[in-house]
């Protein structure tokens, strides 16, 4: 069973193992709270006493591993009569091989897929009952949705990192590119700090207005022969497993989002005693959480 399972496994990496930081886990869940430094030096007066700072407690984000299972049975008379039982084997279990890597995907996916619902999602909320509570629901860390126009830090500034109606264009990408740069380039105390992309995550059908934006010497559209200033800015990424086919999303690779492995794929085949059918069975434990909402903003996805 084991090798028709391999063997089933697809030779391209999935996705959200470039755009995710994946993690191993030893735990049910995973949780922290963000420590915020200290602020900028102060100069001090000749004579006078100097002004004391002290840490500022962050947020607490919490991740927790989530089971992941199927079984598939089979009659006694089936496997008994079966002539070529490792036939019967490929063709059932050994997609689980396939299936494994689509799940994950899919998972993943629906952190950009929901991020913007105004009311959240599951796949945001980290609660295990009479384990750990999730303070903030279907929400991330902060109380709001991933992508969201009203993200607050710790001295009461707020930031966007969501953008509606807000298609995939030269001029709109140099807009989203700037506030990633030069507004949303604040901690939590409100301090300047260097961020700056490198992905352009789309879906298969803005694979081509990507190409135009970031892969032309020249501005396209124009007669000016104007220097594209956007070539190569950033790398453009499709992702299959997008349902919003115009939206998009700029953000730095495994920076901010957390995938953790807390359990491989097991397989298992036993028999029922009792009736005398055998099973086939997968199990597998993972999870994810966002960490830091700052390395991303989404354009033009869905709310609800």
């Amino acid at each position: 069973m084991y090798k028709y399972y391999f063997e089933s496994y697809p030779e391209v990496p999935p996705k959200y193992q470039a755009i995710f930081d994946v993690v191993p886990s030893d735990a049910a869940y995973d949780q922290y709270t963000t420590a915020i430094g200290l602020g900028e030096l102060l100069e001090k007066p000749e004579g006078e006493n100097i002004q004391a700072d002290a840490p500022m407690e962050g947020y607490t984000v919490v991740c927790k591993n989530r089971s992941f299972a199927r079984r598939v049975p089979f009659t006694y008379e089936t496997v008994q009569d079966a002539k070529k039982i490792g036939n019967l084997l490929s063709t059932t279990v050994g997609t689980w091989g396939r299936y494994l890597p689509i799940t994950k995907e899919k998972f993943y996916a629906k952190f950009f897929n929901y991020g913007a619902y105004t009311a959240g999602q599951d796949v945001f909320n980290n609660t295990i009952t009479g384990v750990v509570t999730d303070p903030t629901g279907n929400l991330i860390y902060d109380g709001k949705s991933f992508f969201n126009d009203a993200h607050p830090d710790k001295v009461g500034n707020t930031y966007d990192n969501y953008y509606a109606s807000t298609a995939l264009t030269a001029d709109n990408l140099k807009t989203v590119y700037l506030a990633y740069t030069t507004t949303n380039n604040r901690d939590e105390r409100g301090e300047i700090i260097d961020l700056s992309p490198d992905i352009l995550l789309i879906p298969p059908a803005l694979k081509f207005t990507a190409q135009e934006i970031l892969m032309t010497d020249r501005e396209v559209g124009t007669i000016n022969n104007t220097i594209n200033t956007m070539r190569n800015i950033v790398t453009p990424m499709e992702w299959s497993y997008l349902t919003d086919t115009d939206g998009w999303f700029l953000g730095k690779l495994k920076m901010g989002l957390m995938a953790t492995d807390r359990e491989a794929p097991s397989l298992d085949f036993y028999q029922d005693e009792e009736n005398l059918n055998f099973f086939a069975r997968i199990f597998t434990r993972f999870g994810g959480a966002v960490t830091q909402w700052r390395y991303w903003i989404g354009c033009n996805i869905s709310t609800s």
